[in-house]
């Protein structure tokens, strides 16, 4: 029954206008000048012959790949149809991999650099349903897409964001998925960043460079595919990837502020989602899920508003009562309890892993606790609060 002195502090955010300068065609599209040269060129010490003489462009000798992978005893193809060229050894002949033309096949492979259950950023809506099913329920989100929640299986816990029958959105804390340079669940960060570079910094929307300042050792940000791919670390395990957020790079530009537009379904949707976050990381830890509380629900609803309203972030209330005082108002005899709260966070998936990177809440988190119930409302100096209230019922 020991009070939760730990919580999540908002983000900082700011935002910096400036100019962008235009790009005209003629900056990138220009002729240039190169020289062809007969210089001798040796291969293991013989002297190789080209059919074609090397170019040399600003002090740097261009070979044709033909007559390179022929002088090194390898085959070349190429594929029109995809304006791929295959070099290879006789004997393991490359397998062409062609277009599928038809909209209703979505047997093809994914080709992206992420892909979760198979499934990818750009995908259509009908191969999720053949990859994974119908979804056990469909969420709102802050860009106006809908989440497909899978949340059957928490050890398989994923959200695919749908928006006009394609994929835009991609979430899982589930370890199974690994991207084409084999990063997954476990990864350290400095694996993530010797694979994908430096993290970025801002995201540019228009004129306004919206500053990521999530602290770096519990989340990067990279710009990958054509997708804005957040992958988050477990700070209390070596600082390892424990999930991750792909967001279409069109559908974050698009969102032209931090945070979505207050409604009922955005809060039904983050109230739904914490809950499921935590029991999606309870299985993975081996612990049995939460069941949800409505009683906790409604207290931790009330306390979430009542920080909104009145623009203040604390356990205790401003009449001085504490979060038991507050769940016994409902009813809710316990024998154990507990609070997480976060403010500021941008959305409930943020909201979580924050919390798991804050040892008191992630204590709660993977606690013994029987019942959970959660609540989210809009509004205050940090425009968005979370609450979830845990507790074990009195037999």
């Amino acid at each position: 029954m020991k009070k939760v002195k730990y919580f999540v502090l908002g983000f900082s955010i700011s935002a910096i206008i400036f100019n962008s300068p235009t790009i005209k065609a003629a900056d990138v599209l220009k002729n240039i000048q190169v020289a062809f040269s007969n210089i001798p060129i040796y291969v293991e010490g013989t002297k190789a012959n080209f059919t074609k003489s090397p170019m040399i462009y600003n002090g740097t000798t261009y070979l044709p790949v033909r007559s390179v992978a022929e002088t090194l005893g390898k085959k070349v193809l190429y594929d029109k149809e995809s304006s791929s060229i295959y070099i290879y050894s006789e004997g393991n002949e490359p397998e062409i991999k062609k277009e599928i033309t038809n909209n209703n096949d979505t047997s093809k492979v994914s080709e992206a650099e992420f892909s979760i259950y198979n499934i990818s950023i750009g995908d259509s809506e009908e191969k999720v349903i053949q990859e994974l099913g119908n979804p056990n329920r469909l969420d709102a989100s802050e860009y106006g897409f809908t989440w497909y929640i899978y949340n059957e299986d928490y050890t398989n816990y994923v959200q695919v964001g749908i928006k006009d029958g394609k994929v835009v959105g991609l979430y899982t804390n589930s370890a199974n998925w690994e991207s084409k340079k084999g990063i997954k669940l476990g990864s350290t960060s400095l694996e993530v960043q010797k694979a994908y570079g430096t993290p970025l910094s801002y995201i540019l929307k228009g004129n306004t460079r919206y500053y990521i300042s999530a602290d770096k050792s519990e989340v990067n940000t990279f710009l990958i595919d054509n997708s804005y791919v957040n992958i988050f670390y477990d700070i209390y395990n070596n600082q390892t990837v424990t999930s991750i957020l792909i967001i279409d790079k069109d559908t974050e530009l698009s969102l032209k502020s931090f945070y979505g537009e207050e409604s009922e379904e955005l809060i039904e949707a983050y109230e739904k989602q914490i809950f499921d976050l935590a029991n999606a990381i309870r299985a993975r830890n081996g612990l049995n899920p939460y069941t949800w509380d409505e009683k906790a629900a409604k207290s931790s609803r009330l306390h979430s508003q009542d920080m909104a309203e009145n623009n203040f972030f604390n356990h205790t209330n401003l009449d001085g009562e504490s979060p038991f005082d507050r769940m016994k108002d409902q009813g809710i005899i316990y024998m154990m309890a507990g609070e997480n709260i976060a403010a500021g966070q941008t959305s409930a998936i943020y909201a979580h892993e924050g919390w798991m990177n804050s040892e008191g809440h992630r204590k709660n988190i993977l606690g013994d606790f029987e019942r959970l119930g959660t609540g989210v409302a809009f509004g205050g100096e940090y425009k968005i609060y979370y609450t979830q209230n845990f507790y074990t019922p009195m037999n």
